[in-house]
């Protein structure tokens, strides 16, 4: 399991949910704006993976930022999902919870 919730693949950043889920999972973070309900970042069931996936290109998470900081994490059938506390690339928000951050 990648505790990072995502894969640096070429010009792309792979987006990766294991975990129980019984409808959909988006990803959710300040580069798309923190909107909850965009289609665009809703994530596909992989049955070979056993995993939610999302393949997004790098130059489209930079373009929503002016600054180099990106953090996201998961929207599970509605809930916000705190990332992995034994994440590597952790970061807690006062009042929101721990978020991933992406290296790029």
């Amino acid at each position: 399991m990648n505790d990072f919730g995502y894969y640096i693949k070429q010009n792309t950043v792979k987006f990766v949910y294991f975990g129980s889920v019984k409808k959909e999972v988006r990803v959710f973070g300040n580069f798309m704006g923190w909107s909850e309900n965009n289609p665009e970042w809703k994530m596909h069931y992989n049955l070979e993976n056993d995993d939610w996936e999302l393949e997004v290109l790098i130059s489209k998470i930079k373009s929503g930022k002016t600054d180099d900081f990106y953090e996201f994490t998961f929207i599970v059938d509605g809930d916000w999902i705190n990332a992995d506390k034994n994440a590597p690339n952790l970061n807690f928000c006062p009042g929101y919870g721990y978020r991933y951050f992406l290296n790029i």
